[in-house]
Parts: C-alpha cells; structure tokens; sequence
C-alpha cells in the first residue's frame, strides 16, 4: 500500500487497522509469554525480567505494522512542547487520582488489582524498574498516543482520545486494570494535545509505573500517593467544565462511533477483554 493509499484510509478502515496492529500486538505477548516459559519446563531459572522484557518488547514489530499499514506519523517527538509545567501541574494528580481510587474502590470490594511479579535479586529489581518503568511506558506511548491516536485525531481529538484509550485498556485482558487505565489514558492523551509533544504522556506513564514499583518496594511511598491522588481529586472536579465541553464535543460526533461497529477487529479485542476479565473474576 503505497502512501497516498494510506492517506486515504477512512474512519472505519484506521480503527480496522488498530484492531489488527492490537491482535499481533497481544498475540506476540502470549507467544513471547509461552516461549519465556519454556525453560521452567526442564527446571532451569529464568529471571523475572526476561518475562517483563519479552512482553513489552512485543509492542515494537506491532506498532511498525501499524505504521506501515496507516502511514501514521509520530508526531510530537522533535519537539519539548509548550505549557509543559502547567500541563505537568494538572497531569500527574489527576493520574494518580485514578489509580489510587480505584485501588481503593478494588480492596473494598475485595477485588484485587494484579500483583508485581515477585523479584529475588537486586539485579531484577533494578532489571523490572528499567523494563516496566521507563521501557515499557515509552513503547506503549508511541504505540496508543503516538499511532492509535494520531491515527483518529483528524476526525476528532475528543473521539480520538476514547478509541485510544480503548485500546490500551484492552490490552491489559482484565477489569482491575482495565478500568483505570481507560482514565489514565485519557489524561494522557489530554497532556499531548495540550503540549504537542509526545514526551509529555511518555514522561506521565513513566511516573506512574515507577511509583507502582517503588510502593511496592517501599510501601511508606503510598502516603505520597494518596497526597497526590486528594491534589487529583480537587483537580478533576475544577476541570469539570472543560470535560463537559469535551463530552459535547464527543455528542457532536457520535456518529463516528458508527465507525467502531464496522470494525470488527476492533471490538472483537474488547469482546475478548470483557470474556477474559469475567473468567478471571470467576476463577477466583
């Protein structure tokens, strides 16, 4: 497909073509999950990074399929941004307003969200801080806010932002989440089209893993958390108005969602997320 082809992908056609670049996306994960696997097999150790590494590194030949299948520039990524402060000032609370809250709305339930993998060693800590904390974050940022967005975001930012977010929910196969990184991401997309750089959200995402790992590490952290989270809170509720306005701007264009239907490769991804997560839930 040459490049003028790709230009002139229709709606339908590029949440078609996020759909497929999610299927390998996730099927290499399964795929590298299996074959890190393997060694176990004849009683040989193998360190918790190789797996983390393995599954993230996944989201590399998948965003180069998508690149090529939709001509898709990553944009964002020459540039330091504007309103990056500000932006920054608003942006981190808010994420971890909603991955502490529902945190906690998950132990009250009695519904835990998934649990570190264990590490034994200096070496895998240091090795899973590296993975999950900088390598990860910037591989999943380029794949959902740089191509999955970008991709939509000239039929509308707002709609752009929830398909997206959609998509990196479902590509973690379960509620607890799911759920608040369908949020997360939203603030994320949100810190991109504020500064117009990509480092932006990669510099969000990276905050948000590494404390993950360092509460876990250091539980004393999650007095900062919460202290976030409130500063989160008081965040979101000023910023009311301009998430009315942008769920008027996503009313305006609700036809586009018409779109989504026509996509099955799409949706069916989220029939999965839904199948899987209710099968998790009943298998505890």
């Amino acid at each position: 497909m040459n490049h003028d082809n790709r230009q002139s992908l229709n709606c339908t056609q590029r949440i078609q073509c996020i759909g497929i670049a999610l299927w390998v996306y996730l099927i290499l994960q399964v795929a590298a999950g299996f074959l890190t696997s393997l060694p176990l097999i004849f009683g040989w150790p193998v360190s918790t990074t190789v797996f983390m590494a393995a599954a993230v590194l996944c989201g590399l030949p998948a965003l180069a399929l998508a690149l090529v299948l939709t001509g898709t520039p990553l944009t964002g990524l020459s540039t330091p941004g504007h309103r990056i402060m500000p932006t920054l000032l608003r942006a981190v609370p808010m994420t971890f307003f909603w991955s502490i809250g529902f945190s906690l709305l998950w132990a009250l339930l009695g519904t835990s969200s998934q649990e570190l993998p264990p590490v034994f060693s200096m070496a895998d800590k240091i090795g899973m801080f590296f993975i999950i904390g900088v390598i990860g974050p910037v591989i999943e940022e380029l794949f959902f806010r740089g191509f999955a967005y970008n991709c939509l975001k000239r039929y509308s930012p707002v709609f752009a932002a929830v398909i997206s977010s959609l998509a990196f929910s479902f590509l973690h196969m379960n509620f607890t989440q799911g759920i608040p990184v369908f949020f997360m991401a939203l603030v994320f997309c949100w810190a991109y089209e504020q500064t117009g750089s990509l480092w932006v959200p990669i510099l969000l995402h990276v905050i948000n893993n590494s404390m993950a790992l360092l509460v876990g590490w250091f539980p004393l952290l999650i007095i900062l958390l919460l202290v976030l989270a409130v500063l989160g809170l008081v965040v979101t509720i000023l910023m009311v108005p301009a998430i009315r306005q942008a769920w008027h701007q996503l009313m305006e264009k609700r036809a586009l969602f018409r779109c989504v239907w026509k996509a099955p490769l799409f949706w069916l991804v989220g029939v999965a997320f839904v199948g899987f997560s209710l099968y998790m839930v009943v298998a505890r």
